[in-house]
């Protein structure tokens, strides 16, 4: 499998509750040093992703139009647009992502994501 297509695919397993509930599949794919700039500003670690993920139930994303970058030999970029929305935010929030990954030693990682709020874009299927 070419890198690209790696990267998109453990993008994407970030997204489905059985990665999100389970801290072993979380381990497997965020490094140990771990930061996010979410959609709202909030900053946080591994920690916070490990202590709150496993218990989000009314969370679904559609994510689309994915850019991949090698920055390096062992640092890869993947930037695309997300939609999320919960039982309680019927409309959801459209947000411009980016995420860093990281050939380590067991693997590439996930080793920084931002969300940036944007304004409503087209849905793809």
């Amino acid at each position: 499998m070419d890198l690209e297509k790696l990267i998109i695919e453990k993008e994407l397993s970030l997204l489905t509750f059985e990665v999100r509930h389970s801290e072993s599949a979380l381990k497997s794919l965020l490094s140990s040093e771990f930061l996010e700039v979410g959609a709202s500003g909030d900053y946080f670690g591994l920690p916070e992703v490990l202590n709150e993920l496993p218990i989000q139930n009314n969370w679904k994303c559609h994510a689309q139009d994915f850019k991949f970058r090698k920055l390096d030999e062992n640092i890869a970029q993947l930037i695309f647009r997300a939609h999320i929305t919960t039982r309680d935010n019927v409309v959801g929030a459209y947000s411009r992502r980016t995420s860093i990954w990281r050939l380590e030693v067991d693997g590439w990682k996930m080793v920084y994501h931002q969300g940036t709020k944007v304004d409503k874009f087209e849905l793809k299927p």
